[in-house]
């Protein structure tokens, strides 16, 4: 089987995997490249994330020891996307721009996985997904509360980007948030469509969850009111877990935190579509995109196997 243009073949894809297993006519799952970083306000480098954790990706094991099971075949394989070129376009036009792209798959039936740069680049796929997903809920994992109207007069700023998924009428589940501002405080503080669930409240041992996984995921899962669309901003892990990133934070997820919320999240209203933001590669320390790229394929995993729950 010949690839069409637009799509990668073994040598560039996710997971590096051979025909006929990264044909998009067979995949069930999509992995679409979005490089887009313009509102950066701290370390540079987020469009170099998608392409570094693809990259990575070709170290990943593709059986994974967990689910029993190569993943991948289980979807009937993954297929890539040619990065997509922005050009020019920033802010609203970007959005829209990657919106155009993923919509078309996300109707496909595929499952979706947007690699972007900064944050931002997630608002055009989780508008595709909302249009496909009545009554969908948006789970974010971060450090940040990207609440902000708008960062330095820009509404469309990666600190910003959950306040756009607010004014979309979407619930937003907020997970690891370790830094905020008063004004996302109020924000907070204003509205029942926004669930919070700080890093201080469910990580440290000391606050009401007691740092444990089985205390605060069921909470998490509760508060979700219809599928689940997880956008994985990758400061929300524990900068010691994965330090290359445009705006880190200490104190976030660990891996088996993070696990066990997706695999609850997978099991209970299910997840219908991920994006991944905020890598920004360190040259020559490989370890942050691995992580990323692990994560992913065990997400990839977790989701299939919900799927058969379901």
């Amino acid at each position: 089987m010949t690839l069409p243009a637009g799509w990668l073949g073994p040598d560039q894809n996710f997971l590096g995997i051979e025909e006929p297993w990264c044909h998009p006519d067979r995949a069930g799952v999509y992995v679409l490249p979005v490089p887009y970083e313009h509102t950066s306000s701290y370390v540079r480098g987020s469009d170099r994330g998608p392409s570094a954790i693809i990259e990575a990706s070709h170290q990943v094991e593709l059986y994974d020891e967990v689910l029993g099971c190569e993943p991948y075949r289980e979807w009937g394989g993954v297929a890539t996307t040619t990065p997509l070129n922005l050009g020019a376009k920033v802010d609203k036009d970007a959005v829209d721009a990657i919106e155009a792209l993923v919509r078309p798959h996300v109707d496909s039936r595929r499952f979706v996985v947007t690699l972007t740069g900064e944050h931002t680049g997630a608002l055009g796929a989780i508008r595709a997904h909302a249009a496909r997903y009545p009554g969908l809920c948006v789970v974010q994992i971060d450090a940040h509360g990207d609440l902000r109207q708008a960062y330095q007069n820009n509404p469309y700023s990666h600190a910003s980007v959950m306040a756009r998924v607010v004014e979309q009428g979407l619930p937003l589940i907020q997970v690891g948030i370790r830094s905020i501002s008063p004004e996302e405080i109020a924000l907070i503080n204003s509205t029942k469509a926004i669930s919070t669930f700080f890093a201080s409240q469910i990580l440290d041992p000391s606050g009401p969850y007691e740092g444990r996984a089985a205390n605060w995921v069921p909470e998490v899962v509760k508060a979700c009111t219809g599928p689940v669309y997880l956008t994985f901003d990758c400061d929300g892990l524990d900068a010691s877990l994965v330090p290359a990133l445009g705006t880190p934070e200490p104190g976030g997820l660990g891996w088996y935190d993070t696990l066990a919320l997706v695999t609850a999240l997978a099991d209970g209203p299910g997840i219908v579509g991920l994006d991944v933001s905020e890598i920004a590669p360190i040259e020559g320390f490989v370890a942050p995109q691995f992580a990323v790229a692990r994560l992913i394929y065990r997400i990839l995993g977790r989701v299939r196997a919900g799927r058969r729950v379901h």
